[in-house]
């Protein structure tokens, strides 16, 4: 799990909001460049900022700070607060954020958010705040028909990165109130969720870490008050970090303990001919029919599906390893495949997307390409 400080901008500080209280938001003594250096320095891995002016007022209010920030620091920063349009996304990708944040225009403007997801494919992460069970919006001020779960459920497919969610019971109710919203996002979703407003002492980190699905959380106001140490909280979250994928009854194993990734079924398997013609009569023979042919080429390889389902790619013999795999797996979710194989330190070597279908392809110590497929 990772844990991402949070920097939140008005007027140039460093603040917490309290809802209904823009005006009056708890400030806090340490400038927000400052604050982003501590929190490098205690070892955080990202960053989380928003500007606070932007979200209220729909303006890129403190945007010289924040870029000031992304050019400081070693550390990926995702940035929030007042983004609605895709100008105003590519204007913050320009300037080196590594993530956006889509808030309000997420939720009320599914086109835009197709479009920028599909665009920015892994640049784009939904927020999503939730109150006495409904989806709040505009900076907290105007409550939706929407439930968090079913919004969240309805992003799946968005191409997003990550979802945020926001509880905001629990952040103005404290510990007390629990986390069983989060716990039933988290065990809902296959999307990476990122909590925040749920975490007040060390033991919130540790809970958080074994529930399923949960990437990673936003800490501010712990942090700032000095009931957290930063340093200790990575350690904790990074000793925790699960398996969202494999989880079951709100609990998972350790990455490391992985036995692979979410593999759903096999998509197809290539294989290798000379004489296509030849090889077409002989897999007509054990039952495939001629699905797709386009041409033996390296772009264009003939499918065949036999009744059962098993579909095959004819590949050209000399083009075979270097365009198609071998084989193409059907994965659960490729967003956790995505984190898998960077915890495990393997490279993707090719990825695509198009409106059915993502895919991420890596190879094998004999250069064997394997095809990662999720399908919309």
């Amino acid at each position: 799990m990772i844990i991402f400080p949070d920097i939140e901008i008005q007027n140039g500080q460093s603040v917490n909001r309290i809802r209904g209280k823009e005006n009056q938001p708890e400030v806090y003594d340490i400038a927000p460049l400052d604050a982003a250096k501590a929190f490098v320095d205690a070892g955080a891995e990202w960053l989380h900022i928003i500007d606070i002016d932007g979200s209220l007022q729909r303006e890129r209010i403190n945007s010289e700070l924040i870029c000031e920030i992304i050019d400081t620091v070693d550390i990926p920063v995702q940035v929030g607060g007042g983004i609605r349009t895709q100008s105003d996304v590519d204007w913050w990708l320009e300037r080196d954020a590594a993530r956006v944040v889509l808030g309000t225009a997420a939720v009320l403007d599914r086109l835009f958010l197709m479009e920028v997801c599909g665009r920015h494919p892994g640049k784009i992460v939904i927020s999503i705040t939730g109150k006495d069970g409904y989806v709040m919006i505009d900076g907290w001020r105007t409550k939706t028909s929407f439930t968090p779960l079913e919004l969240a459920k309805s992003f799946e497919n968005t191409g997003a990165a990550a979802i945020i969610y926001t509880d905001l019971d629990r952040f103005e109710n404290g510990q007390a109130y629990g986390l069983a919203s989060t716990i039933e996002i988290g065990t809902e979703l296959s999307i990476p969720l990122i909590s925040t407003g749920t975490v007040f002492s060390m033991d919130d980190v540790s809970t958080l870490a074994l529930l399923p699905n949960i990437e990673g959380v936003i800490i501010g106001r712990a942090l700032y008050q000095g009931k957290l140490n930063l340093a200790e909280a990575i350690k904790t979250a990074r000793a925790s970090w699960v398996a969202p994928e494999l989880a079951e009854d709100g609990v998972a194993p350790k990455l490391e303990e992985v036995s692979g990734i979410p593999i759903k079924d096999i998509d197809h398997v290539g294989i290798c001919i000379s004489d296509l013609e030849r090889s077409m009569r002989f897999y007509e023979m054990l039952g495939f029919t001629n699905e797709k042919e386009i041409g033996l080429t390296p772009d264009d390889p003939v499918v065949m599906r036999h009744g059962s389902g098993v579909t095959i790619n004819l590949l050209n013999q000399k083009d075979m390893g270097h365009i198609h795999p071998p084989i193409a797996l059907e994965v659960k979710s490729l967003s956790k495949t995505r984190a898998f194989l960077e915890y495990n330190g393997i490279d993707i070597v090719d990825t695509y997307e198009d409106d059915s279908r993502q895919k991420i392809c890596v190879k094998d110590p004999d250069n064997n390409v394997i095809e990662l497929n999720h399908y919309q």
